[in-house]
């Protein structure tokens, strides 16, 4: 049971994580514009070290989430699976768009 809380707190952390991330990399973005080369540059080096915490949090994200999932099959009675599944699989396709295409933007923006 205390896996179970630790795994479910890593995993909420790395969801806030993962979109303080998209948010300062915005902010720094922002920032950028119309200052010296030089301060560019070291806002362009601490986006890059934002975006790669990004995607460790994504990666624990993943992680985490399949620890969740393995249990909750584990748990659920098998008439509820069935209820479920369509919900659960709308909702995951849902969550790849928006990590997906989140990353993706991040990375657009930090090159």
């Amino acid at each position: 049971m205390k896996l179970r809380i630790i795994n479910n707190f890593l995993h909420d952390m790395a969801t806030g994580t993962w979109a303080a991330c998209v948010l300062v990399i915005c902010i720094l973005h922002t920032q950028a514009r119309g200052v010296p080369v030089e301060a560019a540059r070291v806002l362009g080096s601490a986006a890059w070290a934002i975006f790669w915490l990004m995607i460790g949090a994504l990666a624990a994200l993943m992680i985490t989430g399949g620890l969740r999932l393995r249990y909750w099959r584990q748990e659920t009675p098998g008439a509820e699976h069935k209820d479920t599944r369509q919900l659960l699989l709308i909702k995951h396709i849902a969550f790849l768009v928006v990590y997906g295409a989140g990353s993706v933007w991040m990375w657009l923006l930090v090159r």
